[in-house]
């Protein structure tokens, strides 16, 4: 009964503070308090989940955010073609890419505000350092922005495309790795087992 309470209470607190799945809070309680050594590695298990969960989202919206400059740098470049200025290009393209790119974008939009268009672009960093160095040495040379935008888009580009190029071949080796843990030994046990089953059988009982 007081594991119960406990769960129950530990249920209503994960929820009021806002905590990630209170039923499994709850659930790790009664484990707590109904076997000690078990509630511990329980726990131990969900604080390892969480944080793996935690990272691989990190992950992610680090691979779509840094995937998002070859957009960006796009959609900067239908922007000046429609005769919009450099400025208004780049905040037009930071309402379509993702949020962790749109924030530094946001950055990059008041240093212009404050110091220029040219100097914000030459001491941007980030994601946006290439592609704010392109910018500002062709706006500091005369040089058609437009041309060295797309130019840096279409590196980006070829980049993209030659790494997924890379991950294909890799792919038969990741396919080949669980075929041989998982499916071949699995494929022995049941080509050789029911002749090992039958000798033993043979054999008969043990006196």
């Amino acid at each position: 009964m007081i594991a119960v309470g406990a769960g129950f209470g530990a249920y209503l607190g994960s929820r009021r503070l806002g905590g990630p799945k209170p039923w499994l809070i709850a659930a790790w309680a009664v484990a707590l308090l109904l076997d000690p050594l078990l509630g511990l590695a329980g726990g131990t298990v969900v604080v390892a989940t969480a944080r793996w969960q935690r990272a691989a989202a990190a992950t992610q919206r680090k691979r779509l955010a840094d995937s998002d400059v070859a957009l960006f740098a796009d959609l900067v470049l239908l922007g000046l073609g429609a005769g919009l200025s450099l400025r208004s290009s780049v905040e037009e393209a930071s309402r379509h890419v993702v949020e962790d790119l749109r924030v530094e974008v946001s950055r990059l939009i008041e240093a212009m505000d404050r110091h220029g268009v040219g100097p914000a672009l030459g001491s941007v960093g980030g994601r946006l350092d290439r592609f704010g160095r392109v910018a500002a040495a062709a706006a500091l040379s005369g040089a058609p922005v437009a041309m060295a935008v797309g130019a840096y888009a279409a590196t980006l580009r070829h980049a993209e495309h030659a790494a997924a190029v890379e991950r294909a071949r890799r792919l038969p080796v990741r396919i080949l790795l669980p075929l041989a843990l998982l499916i071949l030994p699995g494929f022995v046990v049941l080509a050789v087992g029911p002749a090992v089953l039958q000798s033993l059988a043979r054999l008969g009982p043990i006196p």
